[in-house]
């Protein structure tokens, strides 16, 4: 018996420790050493200027100091100052904006350091791998609080940028705060799957819920940024909402005299006016686009993501339903206007933020003219397409969330 009793602990001792070997395999946490060689990457910026003042955090992708942060930390800055992980230097240095893309909210700054410094820690960016439940760690300076390290989960791959879905951001459970914005959410690897830009804050306090620009977007605008010094967004200057079953409920109650299909997926074009490049080009309010040269899109994602294998001037055949009927348009794709994003962010420091730092709702858009039916307010809660609008704005900025 004795033996049997023996025999059975060590046989439970034996699975316990596959266990937990499987468990740690699985579920272990980021190793230290990975996660110091990411806070040495990441710095502290400091911002001065007419319209902009404070610090948010930046993560050097580049031995000779390249960083990468948030457009809306350095936005207006006359000077810039960067401060490094090291409790033995407390000295600042001053960098140069290098390129920025407002569309992304990211920007590239250089930081002017000795050459005896070089070269410097630095952080690769990971442009594919990016798995739902990954293990993640966010570092930055939340709330003053400096170089501060937090983990979490992927929680989505998939979420609309802030202000348009031509980006996308990852979801995630690391807690960050004021100050985390512009600041690296590494994997186990100690890679850059994504950039901490903004948090959700439904009743003033931390909600579980952040976002990071994902870090094939990152890697996009970088590797423009780098290569040309500017960064170009296909478009096509339309504004589209995905048509579901509440959606046409809505248009059908607001116009019941408009012929509106029922059954059926795509995108509805709105907003449109006579001087408008849409216009021009042959679209029309109300119009459902169901296909892209030659692929069927039922939705802006699958849209956004077959677009940017295009050039702006391209020629495309759409296909859209007007009144019931389908319809080729020969269409000329446009680019992103990067004027429409600095608006955004002038309205965000001046004008968007009450005391408590939640975002407020957005202006309203000017009136149509006259002859062109506008599409109700209540009908601005569906996705969007239309780059750089207020309605765009709308829809992909959440009226409790804030930068982080």
């Amino acid at each position: 018996m004795k033996v049997i009793k023996k025999s059975l602990s060590l046989a439970f001792a034996a699975v316990f420790i596959f266990t937990v070997t499987i468990l740690d395999a699985a579920w272990g946490s980021i190793p230290t050493a990975t996660i110091e060689k990411a806070r040495d990457a990441t710095v502290l910026i400091a911002t001065d200027g007419d319209n902009a003042g404070g610090f948010g955090t930046g993560v050097i992708i580049d031995p000779s100091g390249i960083v990468v942060t948030n457009y809306h930390v350095i936005h207006r800055a006359t000077t810039i100052r960067v401060f490094f992980y090291n409790p033995n230097d407390l000295n600042y240095y001053e960098a140069d904006v290098i390129g920025v893309d407002p569309v992304a909210d990211l920007a590239l700054i250089q930081i002017k350091v000795r050459e005896d410094m070089l070269p410097l820690t630095y952080l690769r960016i990971e442009p594919e791998n990016f798995l739902i439940g990954e293990e993640v760690v966010a570092i930055g300076h939340m709330l003053g609080l400096q170089w501060s390290v937090t983990a979490g989960i992927l929680n989505s791959l998939e979420r609309p940028g802030k202000i348009t879905p031509y980006v996308t951001i990852l979801q995630h459970s690391a807690q960050i705060n004021k100050g985390n914005s512009g600041g690296p959410l590494i994997n186990k690897n100690g890679d850059i799957v994504g950039i901490n830009t903004y948090i959700l804050l439904p009743k003033g306090g931390w909600s579980g819920i952040a976002y990071a620009i994902r870090g094939d977007n990152v890697h996009r605008t970088v590797k423009q940024i780098t290569e040309t010094g500017t960064v170009q967004y296909t478009a096509l200057k339309i504004g589209l909402r995905n048509v579901n079953e509440f959606f046409i409920k809505a248009v059908k109650r607001e116009w019941p005299d408009q012929k509106i299909p029922t059954g059926i997926f795509g995108m509805m074009s709105l907003y449109i006016e006579e001087d408008d490049w849409a216009y021009e080009h042959g679209i029309r309010n109300f119009d459902i686009l169901v296909a892209f040269d030659g692929t069927p899109v039922n939705y802006l994602y699958a849209l956004k993501e077959i677009i940017k294998e295009y050039k702006p001037g391209d020629k495309v055949k759409l296909i859209v339903i007007r009144n019931s009927h389908f319809i080729t348009i020969d269409y000329e794709l446009s680019e992103i206007d990067f004027k429409e994003y600095l608006k955004f962010y002038d309205k965000s420091i001046k004008e968007r933020f009450n005391e408590g730092g939640r975002l407020t709702a957005p202006p309203e858009k000017e009136e149509k003219k006259e002859g062109l039916i506008p599409p109700p307010k209540r009908l601005l809660v569906p996705d969007s397409e239309d780059p750089g609008l207020p309605d765009n704005e709308k829809r992909n900025s959440d009226k409790n969330g804030t930068n982080g």
